[in-house]
């Protein structure tokens, strides 16, 4: 198994994602090769990190708020 599966699948576990939200973060690391060059150079405290934050729902609707990621969101509902 890949670094980047490894790691995809321990995010996975780790934050509950489950169903479609599983599928289309699979989907997205399969069919970027960015994507899954960044799972694979995530480290033990980076996935311990963001599964923190995605258990976190106050924290999660602060970053999600953010411009930034306002504008990601955008460009990527097209």
């Amino acid at each position: 198994m890949s670094n980047n599966s490894a790691n995809l699948d321990r995010l996975l576990r780790e934050t509950g994602a489950q169903g479609d939200a599983s599928e289309k973060i699979r989907e997205a690391a399969q069919n970027n090769p960015d994507v899954a060059k960044a799972l694979g150079k995530l480290t033990e405290s980076d996935i311990a990190g963001i599964s923190a934050i995605l258990n976190d729902k106050q924290a999660l609707a602060h970053i999600m708020s953010s411009p930034k990621a306002q504008a990601l969101l955008k460009r990527f509902k097209g």
